[in-house]
């Protein structure tokens, strides 16, 4: 098991002492608004939506080969302050995978936060390097609410009606799709999770009846070549980030200019991990809603080969 908790516990206070020096010397210090070098899917989000007013910073790395990461903390056309956290996942890159996460790596219900998910996922000659919270569930059981399949095996097929799925095929292809189209594509699914509202659609704005709810977000797009975009934005955070609608969600995946998209659970559910660079640790990258980590239903884990 990964011991995360004591490793950034005393990163957190050392970067709190040099902030409080730093703020010291300077208490007027604000954001620098960031003019150029803008990573291009950050500059590809400003280009194409009316949703960022102004890029205060961002960062791109490589998680793992064919596993980057994107941050990026910028204003909003509402004057609001944002944090949004994504990954883009490759899967034509040799040894880049998706697995579902579940508590205790069991095909029981139950709830666990991602990071202790994603201690117990272990595959051989694999390893986890990333993970989001997926389809919403059952706060006093953890019974998620949509379909579960895991490697072939049907472990629930009921779908929440009105609602969509999202996984990977038998033959290793992504898939997103309604909840009332499961029919069609049941004996295909390997590995498939519940979600929400459907955002994209055959490259189109899908239909979206609660168009004014502000939450934190955790979503996922799909492109025809095989890339994966898991989002999540913090929000319920006024002077941190602020959260979006689920319109102003699909406008950022039409700007990735993904084939398909849908909402997976959010809230305090909404979590972003990756796996530390220089240390056998999981890192949470974005800021819970609860102040630490929810437990939940299930997730979705990046994994690729150890060597």
């Amino acid at each position: 098991m990964k011991k995360y908790n004591n490793y950034y516990y005393t990163i957190a206070f050392i970067s709190a002492l040099l902030l409080t020096a730093a703020s010291c010397k300077n208490e007027d210090a604000s954001p620098t608004i960031i003019e150029n070098d803008l990573s291009p899917i950050t500059q590809r989000l400003m280009d194409s939506t009316d949703l960022i007013n102004d890029v205060f910073w961002d960062t791109t790395f490589m998680v793992a080969p064919g596993v980057e990461e994107t941050d990026i903390h910028y204003l909003s056309m509402k004057g609001l302050t944002m944090r949004m956290f994504l990954f883009k996942v490759d899967l034509k890159e040799e040894g880049v995978s998706l697995n579902p996460l579940t508590p205790y790596g069991s095909s029981g219900f139950g709830m666990q936060t991602i990071p202790e998910m994603m201690n117990w996922l272990e595959i051989p000659g694999k390893k986890v390097v990333a993970g989001v919270n997926a389809d919403f569930f059952n706060m006093s059981t953890g019974e998620p609410r949509g379909i579960v399949y895991l490697h072939g095996e049907a472990i629930k097929e009921v779908p929440l009606a009105g609602r969509s799925f999202f996984g990977v095929d038998k033959n290793g292809k992504l898939l997103i799709a309604h909840s009332d189209d499961l029919e069609e594509y049941k004996d295909q699914i390997y590995d498939g999770l519940g979600a929400g509202d459907l955002l994209v659609r055959d490259y189109a704005l899908a239909p979206i009846s609660n168009q004014e709810d502000i939450h934190p977000r955790t979503a996922v797009g799909i492109t025809d070549n095989q890339i994966v975009y898991f989002m999540v934005v913090d929000g319920r955070q006024f002077d941190y980030s602020n959260g979006l609608t689920l319109p102003e969600m699909a406008s950022f995946f039409m700007a990735l200019e993904v084939k398909d998209a849908t909402n997976l659970d959010g809230g305090g559910s909404s979590t972003f991990v990756t796996q530390h660079s220089l240390a056998d640790v999981f890192h949470i990258r974005n800021r819970p809603s609860d102040g630490s980590p929810r437990p939940v239903g299930n997730g979705w884990a990046v994994m690729v080969d150890e060597n």
